[in-house]
C-alpha cells in the first residue's frame, strides 16, 4: 500500500469514498437499449416501399426485401456493403445520402486519435508544487492532462505516490489546473437538451474524475415517516443535497432525482418516497463543475492519507517553475478505445476529440479538434462533404453517409499499427459491447460493429467475414425511424447474417 500504512479500519472507509463499481465506465446513454433481445417475432415481411438497391445480383435479391420490412417505409436508409480491401461495392442502397449516423461517430473519432496520436499515446494527471521543503507546499496543484481515465483509483494512487515522495502538508490551496483544455466544458450541441442529467451527457474537462459523474446511494430512513438516506460518492461537499423525499411503512418505491447546476456545484433534488424495507437504489447523474469536483475529492483523498491542507479547494494555474511531486498515466490510448467504442462512452470521445486539439491543434477546444479531424478525413481518408459536429455522436448535427463511413472503415482495414487496436475495439456480436446479444447464432468474431442510436436514428457499422473468409465492410444508417426501434435491429441483424453467410463473386 506504500506510505499510506492504512490499517484495517481505514481502508475500508478510503474504498467506500473513491471506488467506484467496475461498470461505472459503461456509460448507459444512446446505445443502451440495443442491449435488450429482440421483440417477439410478427409480421414484419414487405412493406409498400419498393426498395432498389445496386450490387452483385444475388446479393441485391437477399437484401432489397430486408430494407423494405413492414413498418419502416418512410424511415431514410445509406447502406455501403463491400470488400473491406477495396474495389466496387457489392451492395449499395442511397450509400451517399448523408445522414445522422448518432454513435457511429465514434467510428470517426477514434480512427482519427489512433492514427495521429497513435496507440501508445498516454495521458497524465500530475500533482505539481512550487517547492517541498521538509515535507511541506506552500501550494499543491493539480495539473490535468484530460486523461478520460481518470477515476478514484487513479486519484488514491496518485496520493499515495505524493506521500511517497513526502509530501506531508499543504499550507494554502489545493489548486487545479484545466489549460490543458480550457475553461468550456460542454461539447458541442449537448446545450440542445440542457435538462438532460444522465451521465451519458457529462460534461469534459482536462481534470476529470469518474467521467465526470457522481454515484448518488438513495436509502429508506429508520422509521416510517423519516427522511431517506441520500449519499454519494465521492463523499465530498461538492453535491448540494435538497432531500424532501420519506420513507414509508409500506408500498412502491416511487423516487425521483434530479441533478440541477446550482452556482458552482450541482445539486441533487430528491423527492417521492420508499418503503422502510427496500433495499435503496444507486444511480448515476453527471456533475457540472468538473475541476471542483476533481479538487475536492482530492483534498478528500489527501485527508485520509494524513496529509493536512490548510486552504481551500479552488481553479487557478500552476506556476511554470515547479517540482513535480507524483503523476499518473492512464492505460494506452489503443486500450482505452475499447470504452470508446464498444461502451459507447460519448466522455471518453469528446475527451479525445478535445486531446487532438490540444496535441496537434495548437489548443484543447472543440473547435481546434473538429479541425484536426476534418483535416485527417479530407486529407487521409479522402472524404468529401460531410458534417463533425463533436466527438461522440450525442445530439449536434453531424451526417456522414454510409459510403463515407464504410471508406474510412476500408482505409483503417490498410492502417498499422492502428487496425488491430481499431478493429480489436468495435463491440463482438453476441460477445460483448452494445451488441452484446444480438445476432448470437453467429461464430464469434464474425461481426465487429459499432451501433448508434438516438430518438429516430439506428446505425450500425463496422467489419464482416464473408462465408469465403474474405474480410468486408458495412455501414448501415436508418434515420427518422417511426416505429418501434426493434424492427430496425432485427432487419440490420438479418442482413448481418445473410452477409455472414454470402461468397462475394470475383471482381
Amino acid at each position: 500500500m506504500g506510505s499510506l500504512r492504512l490499517d484495517a479500519l481505514r481502508l475500508p472507509a478510503l474504498l467506500a469514498l473513491f471506488l467506484l463499481p467496475a461498470a461505472v465506465h459503461a456509460q448507459d446513454g444512446e446505445d443502451a437499449p440495443e442491449e435488450e433481445p429482440a421483440a417477439p417475432a410478427d409480421d414484419d415481411g414487405p412493406g409498400e416501399g419498393g426498395r432498389k438497391g445496386e450490387g452483385q445480383p444475388d446479393l441485391v435479391a437477399l437484401l432489397d426485401p430486408l430494407l423494405d420490412a413492414k413498418g419502416l417505409e418512410k424511415a431514410r436508409m445509406s447502406v455501403f456493403i463491400g470488400r473491406a480491401d477495396g474495389g466496387d461495392p457489392l451492395y449499395t442502397y442511397q450509400a451517399d445520402e448523408a445522414l445522422h449516423p448518432a454513435s457511429n461517430t465514434k467510428l470517426v473519432t477514434t480512427a482519427a486519435a489512433l492514427h495521429i496520436l497513435g496507440p501508445a499515446h498516454t495521458f497524465h494527471t500530475d500533482l505539481v508544487a512550487a517547492s517541498l521543503d521538509d515535507g511541506v507546499a506552500d501550494r499543491l496543484y493539480l495539473v490535468g492532462g484530460g486523461d478520460p481515465f481518470f477515476v478514484g483509483e487513479s486519484l488514491w494512487k496518485l496520493v499515495d505516490d505524493a506521500r511517497d515522495a513526502g509530501l506531508r502538508r499543504v499550507k494554502g490551496d489545493v489548486v487545479v489546473d484545466e489549460s490543458y483544455f480550457g475553461p468550456v466544458h460542454l461539447p458541442p450541441g449537448y446545450d440542445k437538451k440542457p435538462d438532460d442529467d444522465a451521465s451519458y451527457r457529462a460534461a469534459t474537462g482536462a481534470a476529470s474524475l469518474n467521467f465526470n459523474s457522481i454515484v448518488v446511494r438513495i436509502e429508506p430512513g429508520a422509521r416510517p415517516g423519516a427522511p431517506v438516506r441520500v449519499s454519494t460518492r465521492p463523499d465530498t461537499a461538492y453535491a448540494l443535497i435538497d432531500n424532501e423525499a420519506t420513507t414509508t411503512d409500506g408500498g412502491k418505491e416511487r423516487i425521483s432525482l434530479t441533478a440541477r447546476e446550482f452556482k458552482d456545484r450541482t445539486k441533487l433534488i430528491v423527492r417521492g418516497r420508499i418503503p422502510l424495507k427496500h433495499a435503496g437504489l444507486t444511480v448515476r447523474r453527471r456533475i457540472d463543475n468538473p475541476p471542483l469536483f476533481t479538487g475536492l475529492a482530492l483534498a478528500a483523498a489527501l485527508k485520509d492519507a494524513g496529509i493536512k491542507v490548510g486552504g481551500k479547494v479552488r481553479v487557478g494555474s500552476a506556476p511554470e517553475k515547479r517540482r513535480l511531486v507524483a503523476r499518473h498515466y492512464s492505460p494506452a490510448l489503443g486500450k482505452l478505445v475499447d470504452d470508446v467504442n464498444k461502451l459507447s462512452n460519448n466522455f471518453m470521445a469528446e475527451h479525445l476529440l478535445r486531446t487532438l486539439g490540444a496535441e496537434k491543434g495548437g489548443a484543447g477546444g472543440f473547435d481546434e479538434g473538429r479541425r484536426i479531424v476534418s483535416d485527417f478525413l479530407k486529407k487521409d481518408v479522402g472524404l468529401g462533404k460531410f458534417t463533425y459536429s463533436n466527438g461522440s455522436g450525442l445530439f449536434g448535427e453531424t451526417a456522414f453517409s454510409a459510403r463515407q463511413l464504410a471508406t474510412l472503415l476500408r482505409y483503417m482495414h490498410t492502417r498499422r499499427p492502428a487496425l488491430p487496436e481499431y478493429a480489436a475495439s468495435l463491440a463482438i456480436a453476441g460477445v460483448d459491447g452494445t451488441l452484446r446479444r444480438r445476432l448470437r447464432k453467429l461464430p464469434a468474431g464474425q461481426i465487429r460493429a459499432k451501433t448508434g442510436t438516438l430518438d429516430g436514428v439506428i446505425c450500425i457499422s463496422g467489419y464482416v467475414e464473408f462465408a469465403d473468409g474474405t474480410p468486408g465492410v458495412f455501414s448501415i444508417l436508418v434515420n427518422d425511424v417511426k416505429e418501434a426501434p426493434w424492427k430496425v435491429w432485427r432487419m440490420q441483424d438479418k442482413i448481418l447474417e445473410a452477409l455472414a453467410g454470402y461468397r462475394p463473386r470475383p471482381g
